[in-house]
């Protein structure tokens, strides 16, 4: 039983999602991107904030494409994990293309929609799929997919930064046909992942039989989206995950503009704390899911959450601790990932989990048009103290809403 849960469950997991946590590194990525598309340094700088929407599209999608395809995962769990990989593979090679003609159209088809969706899809393929292999550790289960996603950003950075571009591997020439480096990077990464990801869609596999246990005396939700949408306990829920992404949305894609305002911080300083956000996102996703697996009221860890994110960023006022925000920030900002499938399946049951699952990260693709996008006017009006009044306002509202939560009829699970 331990050798069939590492293969069809663990190893698939891991590969898959650590392949697309990528789209967390595109912070790394903007300004060349900018550089490569643009005539002059000047538009290029011009251009930054209309490639940063890139970023933008792609967490969209991916919002949207867990929403809406985690039927599909349900009925079928290799050919969704099949076509999710399809369609990241596809947008990366898309954007290279984008790249080398210099179209944003084409970027933003491929890194927003294509590689988007496909992240969405890979998501939560593997989630459930680990609940049933350890139903009674759900939130660890749940962790150990989203905690790989988190690494995948630090995999990526130091993939392009500390090998592609030290090594020269991205600045390939051939006769006749010039290759931006950035273009070429993309291009690599989707050979690189290619196979990881065939090799986890066709090792993950369902429990011939499953047998779960619940805390919880609540009935499963006969689920529609209809029902879900007058549900006010999950809207408490997606409102929790809306707040919590835009405002960790605000800071992942700025993270290396902010860092800027700092003189005492150099390039290699630089390099490292956007390594560990990575890291520290993979391990805030275990810790606080260990923690919460051993908590009478799972929910409460919501607020842990908020209290922390919000204590560590007004630390960020004073911009010598920027780094520390940067740091911890992420570690939260994931745990509330890795906690949600296991507080959604306390609550409703495991049936329909990954529709449910899928439905609450449609929070994700709204915040990534709104946290973003916000981010970056308040930076350029107010700066670092800007973005830190902003989100240390959106914790503490936040925080009022989890607290409803937790006292909301039905939801002492």
């Amino acid at each position: 039983m331990k050798t069939k849960r590492t293969i069809h469950a663990v190893i698939p997991a891991f590969l898959l999602a650590i392949s697309v946590g990528q789209i967390y590194a595109f912070t790394v990525f903007s300004d060349p991107i900018a550089r490569a598309i643009a005539p002059d340094a000047e538009t290029a700088a011009a251009l930054r904030a209309q490639v940063q929407f890139a970023f933008s599209l792609g967490i969209f999608f991916l919002g949207m494409g867990a929403a809406f395809f985690g039927k599909i995962v349900e009925k079928n769990i290799k050919l969704s994990t099949l076509a999710g990989s399809g369609l990241f593979l596809s947008g990366l090679l898309l954007t290279a293309l984008g790249i080398k003609m210099k179209s944003l159209a084409l970027i933003y088809i491929g890194y927003g929609a294509l590689l988007g969706t496909g992240t969405g899809i890979i998501y939560i393929s593997p989630v459930k799929t680990m609940m049933l292999w350890f139903p009674n550790a759900k939130a660890i289960a749940a962790a150990v997919p989203i905690i790989s996603f988190g690494l995948g950003s630090s995999l990526c950075t130091l993939l392009y930064k500390g090998f592609g571009v030290s090594s020269r591997l991205f600045t390939l020439r051939f006769e006749g046909f010039e290759v931006f480096p950035i273009a070429t990077a993309f291009t690599v990464f989707a050979l690189f992942y290619a196979f990881p990801m065939a090799a986890g869609a066709m090792l993950l596999k369902k429990p011939a039989i499953v047998q779960t246990t619940f805390a919880h005396t609540l009935p499963q939700l006969e689920f529609t989206y209809h029902a879900l949408a007058k549900d006010t306990w999950f809207l408490r829920v997606w409102l929790f995950m809306f707040l919590n992404i835009s405002c960790g949305l605000c800071l992942i894609p700025l993270a290396k503009q902010l860092m800027a305002t700092v003189p005492s911080y150099g390039d290699g300083f630089t390099t490292f704390v956007l390594t560990m956000m990575g890291l520290m996102n993979g391990a805030g996703r275990f810790l606080f899911a260990w923690w919460s697996d051993r908590l009478v009221h799972r929910v409460d860890i919501l607020l842990i959450l908020l209290g922390i994110s919000a204590g560590v960023m007004a630390c960020s006022f004073a911009p010598v601790l920027l780094a520390i925000s940067l740091i911890v920030i992420p570690a939260c900002y994931g745990a509330g990932f890795s906690v949600l499938p296991a507080v959604l399946a306390d609550h409703y049951g495991m049936t329909n989990i990954s529709k449910i699952h899928g439905a609450a990260l449609s929070a994700w693709g709204v915040a990534g048009l709104v946290g973003n996008q916000i981010a970056l006017p308040v930076f350029k009006t107010w700066g670092l103290a800007g973005v830190a009044v902003l989100l240390v306002a959106g914790y503490a509202v936040n925080g009022l809403n989890s607290w409803s939560l937790k006292f909301a009829a039905g939801a002492k699970n």
